[in-house]
């Protein structure tokens, strides 16, 4: 029996759907990153229109994974302008 259920996300800037849409028009391959888990990832990516997330990286790994996806050549990087702790 569920007791109860809580749902958290970051609300998401007004024009954050249109820009990564504008993006993927460029031809760009979209990746969200995140330290949130999986659950919250995929819906806030959904939202956005993201298909491709890696959700649960600790901030120490993050660096590891943009320079993997940079090795792949294809690596622009944007934020949501709060820092890592």
């Amino acid at each position: 029996v569920l007791g109860g259920l809580i749902g958290i996300a970051d609300p998401i800037k007004g024009n954050a759907r249109a820009i990564v849409d504008e993006l993927k028009a460029a031809g760009l391959r979209i990746v969200m990153m995140t330290g949130d888990n999986e659950t919250t990832a995929r819906a806030v990516a959904d939202r956005l229109g993201i298909s491709e997330v890696a959700a649960e990286v600790l901030p120490q790994d993050k660096a590891t994974v943009v320079e993997r996806l940079r090795q792949e050549g294809r690596v622009a990087q944007g934020g949501s302008g709060h820092k890592e702790r």
